[in-house]
């Protein structure tokens, strides 16, 4: 598990880490437009909700996070297919990974607080 780093810790990595990549996306004539910064920023947010949650309940949400979205994966295959009548692959990839990215930071968001409620 990615438990070597105390979970307060990953939480102050993730946010400089947001940070440090909406400073080079400001910074940089260059950035891509179609890119933002939260889609770099997922898979750090699983490996600071796998550690969150695996030190604080010895239990890990990732997994059935995972499943969840590999299931709405299929689940936006089919209604491309069979509602809109067209599978448009980067279209695709482009919304389901920006869903991924909202709800691994509502979750990541509900963690911390919940977490940090423990801790008073």
């Amino acid at each position: 598990m990615a438990t070597s780093v105390f979970w307060p810790y990953t939480i102050l990595m993730v946010i400089l880490l947001w940070l440090l990549l909406t400073i080079i996306k400001h910074t940089m004539t260059t950035w891509p437009r179609v890119l933002r910064v939260i889609d770099f920023m997922v898979l750090p947010l699983w490996w600071s909700i796998e550690s969150i949650t695996f030190q604080v309940t010895h239990f890990s949400l990732l997994g059935p996070m995972v499943c969840m979205f590999l299931i709405w994966g299929i689940a936006l295959t089919i209604y491309q297919v069979f509602g809109v009548q067209t599978f448009n692959l980067k279209r695709f990839v482009t919304i389901w990974w920006r869903l991924i990215g909202a709800v691994t930071v509502v979750v990541f968001v509900a963690v911390v607080i919940i977490n940090a409620l423990h801790l008073i």
